[in-house]
């Protein structure tokens, strides 16, 4: 993790007098760089993000968390990697080793394949997993464009409905939040499994705000669905999922250790534009030097989004409160 006196200044001008005392980060990836196969370049210009560095050992993350939060106490739900690249059975191991150790600061989400017998998942929600992650990318090879229920069969949710699980769901398809087809199955999966509480990632995968214009009206008022804003760096998607679904609907989530990036995102339309100092493939978009000197954190950028967004609504300190603890709090039952 890169340190610059720019992130300390952010820090310190801008972030700390808005952060509650306890912070719940509700969206983290954990995995050795061992547990992750070799990806092709293929699909690293496929996703940008598969190239920025996805393996994070609890380790780092708590080191992270600290110069990240110097004067918070952040608590975190963790998942594995979830690609096809990825031995998920030790990556998943490795995140129960994790839970054991830290108690009372850790929970966790199973990531999961959807070939998996059920039991796997009745074995990990009863071993210590709160939930599980299923992923696009883990669906069968043959479904180029899959559904959600390509990759979160309704015989893993089942489980998950009888024992009252957290499903962390990474919407798929170009449409993201907005298409039909993943409105659908939101509301079915709401309706049908009642007892699982459903936390939508990255709003939907919302980047830009007429995604979320298109998809959020459809799903207002579902009593167990949650979003999470990680990697969520526009205030106006923040700010009017707030509107749409409530305060109390959304969750604070880092997307470590993807976030750890310097840079910033611009948004134009339906398309964000990713830019950075660092030295990536993709990374074609560069500014002056003068400019990407006072680059800090991806998660920083989210952060001022997420403070921004709250300055709008009014009572910018109870809705952010809400938002990266209290909510969490209620969802998860931790005190």
């Amino acid at each position: 993790m890169e340190v610059r006196p720019v992130d300390r200044r952010v820090y310190l001008e801008e972030l700390r007098s808005w952060l509650p005392a306890r912070i719940i980060d509700i969206h983290v990836h954990v995995a050795l760089a061992q547990h992750i196969g070799y990806i092709s370049e293929e699909r690293k210009k496929a996703n940008w993000a598969y190239e920025v560095g996805l393996d994070q050992s609890w380790e780092d993350l708590w080191k992270s968390l600290e110069i990240l939060f110097p004067e918070q106490q952040v608590d975190v739900v963790v998942f594995g990697v979830p690609l096809r690249e990825v031995d998920l059975e030790a990556n998943n191991a490795y995140i129960r080793s994790g839970l054991q150790n830290f108690k009372g600061s850790a929970r966790g989400l199973l990531v999961t394949k959807p070939e998996w017998q059920s039991s796997v998942i009745e074995t990990a929600l009863k071993d210590g997993f709160i939930g599980i992650k299923p992923y696009p990318d883990l669906a069968p090879s043959e479904n180029a464009e899959p559904t959600v229920f390509d990759f979160a069969p309704r015989s893993h949710l089942e489980v998950l409905d009888r024992l009252g699980g957290i499903l962390m769901l990474h919407l798929p398809g170009k449409g993201r939040l907005a298409d039909p087809n993943n409105i659908q199955a939101i509301k079915e999966i709401s309706s049908a499994y009642k007892s699982i509480k459903i936390v939508i990632a990255h709003v939907g995968r919302s980047f830009c705000l007429p995604t979320a214009q298109r998809g959020l009206p459809s799903l207002v008022g579902l009593p167990n669905v949650w979003y999470d804003i990680s990697a969520v760096m526009n205030a106006d998607v923040i700010e009017y999922a707030v509107q749409s679904v409530g305060a109390d609907r959304v969750l604070y989530g880092s997307d470590l250790p993807i976030t750890l990036i310097h840079g910033y995102r611009e948004h134009v339309g339906d398309t964000y534009i990713n830019y950075t100092d660092g030295d990536y493939s993709w990374n074609t978009n560069r500014k002056p030097p003068e400019i990407e000197a006072n680059y800090t954190y991806y998660l920083y950028e989210e952060l001022r989004a997420l403070i921004e967004a709250a300055r709008r609504l009014g009572d910018a300190r109870a809705v952010i409160r809400r938002i990266m603890l209290d909510n969490a709090i209620e969802l998860l039952e931790w005190g």
